[in-house]
């Protein structure tokens, strides 16, 4: 049998097993400075290497050692017909006469295995790198727009000097959002990470603390042989301070798709030549393929330090433009566009590893060339590490804004709950506008991401008019979304907007409230208004329907229902609303989407038991009952689940135990939760009714809106206009 046909029959295994058996005496040798696992480097020049002519390993095998000019990583390239081997690095390349002078300093040809396996090595000549060549490398960083994501460069104050970085994605462990970058890019727990924009300094968000460097080889791939190695994953978070100014895609190359998952069951040395393409914050748009695997670029104590893979230039290809800047990189593969018949003009790409740092590479002389090779480790193995996933524009179950599920669940129930019934049939033929339908919430499956072209109508609030985006922004919508109930109005004075209802609900007025408010200076655009967002809204509906305007009608009653999503969540309401102190921040987000979302089955199970057989709520007359309805609402919740054992409960919770948490903190308030959520779709329900009553207007035909009517309205920003607290008191 040809030696070349035995030798294609290797699997990664095979070769890992090999260099792991031999690694000390390959290293021993005085020559050699690396080792990696891939397939056999063809040169150029050799004659037989095109790939309708193979070179026969019998033939390569037969030349005697030496008689052939340097193998470099730029003189020679992998062919299809290359079989398996054990790639070997060399700082000198030996000649024949030095070969027969000293020939236990050649690098065997061939490594034998004690079950008989036999596996060839390939001797590449890396020279080490002159001195200054890295100054033709200068480093220009990407600073592409103010909207954030993958590809964009970021800075960090280390020591009294500036380091520089690349933003990778976006990724989530199911409780906050982070920027996956390096771990020596992000830095230390609470370093401040910035960027810029338009020509200023901008802040992105703080270090995690939540990194990695090494992994023992043998943990991040059981079963592949590796004993004394460590592969370097160099894997940091940025906790962002505003997940608003994210995107999911990644600059100059476009939406993730699916992460390539690999582990020893999936890599093979099919990924050897596999073309790959970047975004970097330096050197802009890269492409390269992959040249090697599992490359020991250095030992310390006896133990060997891994990187997953090294990224070269493709055949033809003069270099990989790579250069200081770039640690942090998404690599993807770059795949041909699949044909979904989508007009979408974002291409999608399939996320692969990670860059974290680089390695020159020199040529042969006498007019060598230098290099630079990417190292990368995989995106799976990061991932894996840190317990993150990518977000993605299409992850249902991973989401850039908070409490979706609350406020869907509210706005789809309550579709249920309107009187009277011919009016409960125009709700339900409506519920995917204001909502999703029961059964896709119950299994995760709701989405909302920049690609829908509509997006429903209880969610608005958050994932378009809070959005900073050109053309979406509302700069007032903010105070729309809470009113601190028990904040007093100091020290020595205990008088609180809650305290003041209780003792005359006539209180519930907005000149009150300012008034309240500006005793206690507090600026205008922090001053909560809740209430009066949905009269403002009931107000709109009355005199929809009055105009007969009904598409006008269901738009303004299916954003309601956000607002009133938010008056019965207990930190809503409170001054507490993402905790007391520092040390308790994050709260928010915990309970009101991770909590929530991870308990999505046992929340829809406690709902349908709440809301069976419930008796519909009295009806209101006019915007001031409505007002006066959310009040009583809000009051309500705060008795029901008090701000402070919310968050009395969740300091008690293991947060660094991400997949236990949510289940911790629903066991002690799952059941008040529970109950404020099925208060919601009541009250709800019964604005809806309330309005469709005063107004003395018949039930619509139960069928559903045109989505693109409704889109057209909640992006006109004269469309309930958000406005704040001083704007209200004068058409009360």
């Amino acid at each position: 049998m040809d030696s070349a046909a035995e030798f294609a029959g290797l699997s990664l295994p095979d070769l890992l097993d090999a260099r792991d058996a031999y690694h000390v005496h390959l290293l021993r040798q005085p020559n050699v400075v690396a080792t990696a696992v891939g397939r056999y480097l063809v040169r150029t020049e050799d004659e037989g290497s095109d790939a309708d002519a193979p070179m026969r390993l019998a033939d390569r095998l037969a030349l005697p050692p030496g008689e052939r000019p340097p193998r470099t990583l730029q003189n020679s390239s992998v062919r299809p017909w290359s079989w398996p081997c054990v790639l070997v690095f060399v700082d000198r390349w030996m000649d024949a006469d030095e070969i027969h002078a000293a020939p236990d300093e050649m690098v065997p040809r061939r490594l034998y295995l004690p079950d008989g396996r036999m596996v060839p090595t390939c001797v590449v000549y890396a020279p080490p790198v002159p001195s200054g060549a890295t100054a033709r490398l200068p480093a220009t960083l990407s600073f592409p727009s103010a909207l954030f994501g993958g590809g964009y460069a970021c800075l960090a104050a280390v020591q009294g000097g500036q380091r520089s970085g690349t933003i990778a994605c976006v990724v989530t462990d199911g409780l906050r959002t982070y920027a996956l970058t390096n771990r020596h890019v992000a830095g230390r727990a609470g370093q401040v990470v910035t960027t810029m924009v338009g020509g200023d300094e901008v802040r992105l968000g703080v270090a995690a603390g939540k990194s990695v460097g090494r992994l023992p080889f043998e943990h991040a791939y059981p079963g592949l042989a590796g004993r004394r190695a460590e592969v370097a994953v160099d894997a940091g978070l940025i906790e962002v301070d505003d997940v608003g100014r994210w995107t999911t895609q990644i600059f100059g190359v476009g939406e993730l798709g699916p992460m390539v998952d690999l582990g020893p069951e999936t890599l093979s040395l099919g990924m050897l030549g596999e073309p790959v393409r970047a975004f970097g914050g330096a050197s802009g748009p890269m492409t390269g393929e992959v040249t090697a695997l599992y490359y020991r670029y250095r030992t310390r104590a006896g133990v060997e330090y891994l990187a997953d893979a090294v990224v070269g230039p493709r055949v033809g290809q003069s270099t990989t433009p790579t250069r200081p800047g770039d640690s942090g990189t998404l690599w993807v593969l770059d795949e041909p566009a699949a044909d979904t018949g989508s007009t979408d003009p974002v291409p999608t790409a399939r996320p692969l590893a990670l860059q974290w740092g680089g390695h020159l590479f020199a040529g042969a002389d006498p007019t060598p060339e230098t290099t630079p090779y990417a190292l990368v480790s995989f995106l799976s193995t990061a991932c894996r590490a840190l317990d993150v996933e990518p977000v993605t524009s299409g992850d249902g179950t991973s989401e850039l804004y908070w409490g979706e599920v609350g406020h869907y669940t509210i706005g789809a129930l309550a579709c249920d709950l309107v009187q009277p019934a011919a009016l409960k049939k125009y709700f339900v033929a409506n519920r995917t506008r204001i909502s999703f339908d029961l059964a896709t919430l119950a299994a995760g499956g709701y989405k909302t991401g920049d690609a829908d072209v509509f997006h429903p109508l209880a969610d608005v609030p958050d994932t378009v008019w809070k959005r900073r985006k050109k053309g979406w922004i509302r700069p007032k919508e903010s105070p729309n979304h809470f009113a601190d109930m028990d904040d007093p109005v100091s020290d020595t004075d205990p008088t609180t907007l809650m305290s003041m209802f209780d003792k005359d609900p006539a209180t519930v007025d907005p000149s009150t409230w300012d008034a309240f408010y500006t005793e206690k200076s507090v600026a205008v655009n922090h001053r909560g208004l809740l209430p009066f967002r949905v009269a403002q809204l009931y107000r709109i509906v009355v005199d929809a329907l009055a105009d007969g305007d009904t598409p006008r009608a269901l738009a303004a009653a299916g954003v309601m229902a956000h607002y009133v999503g938010d008056a019965c969540q207990p930190l809503h309401t409170s001054r507490w609303h993402d905790g007391r102190d520092e040390s308790e921040k994050g709260v928010h987000s915990d309970y009101e989407t991770a909590m929530v979302s991870d308990e999505q089955a046992a929340l829809a199970t406690g709902l349908e038991d709440a809301l069976k057989g419930a008796r519909p709520m009295d009806t209101v007359t006019g915007h001031r009952e409505a007002a006066l309805a959310v009040v009583e609402l809000m009051a309500r919740t705060i008795r029901t689940l008090p701000p402070e054992k919310l968050l009395d409960a969740w300091v008690t919770t293991d947060r660094d135990d991400i997949r236990g948490h949510s289940t911790e903190l629903w066991a002690l308030v799952g059941e008040p939760t529970i109950a404020c959520i099925a208060d919601g779709c009541r009250t709800l329900a019964m604005l809806w009714s309330s309005a469709w009553k005063e107004a003395g207007a018949k039930a619509p035909a139960a069928k559903a809106v045109d989505p693109d009517v409704l889109e057209k309205l909640y992006m006109d920003p004269e469309f309930a206009p958000s406005v704040y607290l001083p704007d209200h008191v004068k058409d009360w």
